[in-house]
């Protein structure tokens, strides 16, 4: 009853901060979610280098936090698009580092860095493109606040169906708790969830936001799949202790990383 009451809590606490940050304005948003991927590498570091290996946290997580400043800065029509360009110095860093680092498992540790900014940091600076949408011009959390209501709608109707009705495991190896009945019945909660919101924002379809219901179900599925096995290879049981019930940060945002990109490539080719 003590851990439900503390869960309760600190979700509580969690969905408050997040949504204050969204509404109260774009500076909010981008100092809570560059602290959100800084927290994300800090325990993406942690995990990997739990078998030996020494990834370049310092450069990787500096690389990181400019991928989304410029992002940020980009999306807002402040700065050129010629500017990301100046993110490819830091990351040939890493290699010369390494280059004279003088330490062991040269490859994994330069594939670990590299692998931190294409699963975190990259997916964290699209939703840059999300509250700085062509589809309200300046800044605007509607988008973003629309994913993630998708998202919750999804984990909160997977797990109570997958507890009242679940049998048949969807990905036994990685996630055993995980049910075919609580992704299905998650899936329609979400679609539901997608025609509600199409109501409000109506710049894009009700058939273009069942669409995106699907997909952000199934990246965001992926996402946390992905999350399961990269603990399960490392032995990890939660990647941080950040949020009490819940675990780590990226044990919050896991879907996040995957539902991110697909949304926003989404908006962007097809509509």
């Amino acid at each position: 009853m003590k851990n439900l009451l503390v869960r309760s809590l600190t979700g509580i606490v969690f969905v408050a901060v997040m949504l204050a940050s969204l509404f109260l304005g774009e500076f909010t948003y981008g100092i809570l979610f560059l602290a959100i991927l800084l927290g994300m590498l800090y325990e993406f570091f942690n995990i990997t280098g739990s078998l030996g290996f020494q990834p370049h946290r310092f450069i990787a997580s500096l690389t990181g936090a400019l991928t989304f400043v410029l992002s940020f800065l980009i999306a807002s029509q402040r700065i050129s698009p010629l500017w990301f360009f100046s993110i490819f110095p830091f990351i040939l860093i890493t290699f010369v580092n390494e280059l004279f680092a003088n330490k062991k498992h040269s490859l994994q540790n330069i594939a670990i860095s590299l692998s931190a900014l294409i699963y975190a940091a990259l997916p964290m600076s699209l939703s840059n493109y999300l509250v700085f949408s062509k589809f309200h011009g300046a800044y605007s959390a509607n988008l973003f606040l629309a994913l993630l209501i998708i998202i919750w709608v999804y984990d909160s109707g997977a797990y109570l169906f997958g507890v009242s009705f679940g049998k048949h495991r969807l990905f036994e190896r990685i996630s055993p708790k995980k049910s075919w009945e609580g992704a299905i019945g998650g899936t329609l909660l979400a679609l539901g969830a997608a025609a509600v919101i199409a109501q409000y924002i109506t710049q894009i379809s009700l058939v273009h936001w069942l669409i995106l219901g699907f997909l952000i179900v199934v990246a965001s599925t992926l996402g946390d799949l992905t999350e399961s096995m990269i603990k399960r290879q490392f032995g990890v049981k939660d990647s941080g202790s950040i949020f009490p019930g819940h675990g780590g940060i990226l044990d919050r945002f896991d879907s996040l990383l995957f539902a991110i990109p697909v949304f926003v490539c989404y908006l962007e080719v097809f509509i």
